[in-house]
């Protein structure tokens, strides 16, 4: 996967995350990838036109997981998606994220993705 691919990915996972909740419309066509919804397409405009390389980013780099195929929770997803690391609101549950939205961090690989290439953490 190329670096530009991946900064693609980066920045589709934050939209989304973004989006989701305000209740845009993420369907995509089969053969193009952009958005079908008009509204939802201008709102991906913007957002990387204000994320993207011209645009404001954050210092440091994004946190990535991915489930070990070990993990209880292997069936919930194959994806590479982002996390963050925060105190736990009951046992061990320190992994912020993903479709399941906690883990512990023994169910994940964590990495981070430098100029096109995943280094992985754990």
């Amino acid at each position: 996967m190329s670096t530009q691919s991946l900064a693609n990915l980066e920045l589709m996972f934050a939209f989304e995350k973004w989006a989701k909740p305000r209740g845009y419309d993420l369907a995509t066509h089969p053969n193009g990838g952009s958005f079908i919804n008009l509204e939802t397409r201008n709102a991906w405009l913007g957002f990387e036109g204000a994320h993207g390389p011209a645009g404001c980013r954050p210092i440091g780099q994004q946190l990535y997981a991915q489930l070990k195929k070990t993990s209880e929770y292997a069936h919930q997803t194959g994806e590479v998606f982002s996390v963050r690391v925060a105190k736990a609101p009951f046992d061990d549950y320190v992994i912020h994220g993903g479709p399941g939205g906690l883990y512990r961090q023994r169910d994940v690989d964590l990495f981070v993705i430098e100029d096109g290439k995943q280094y992985c953490l754990s």
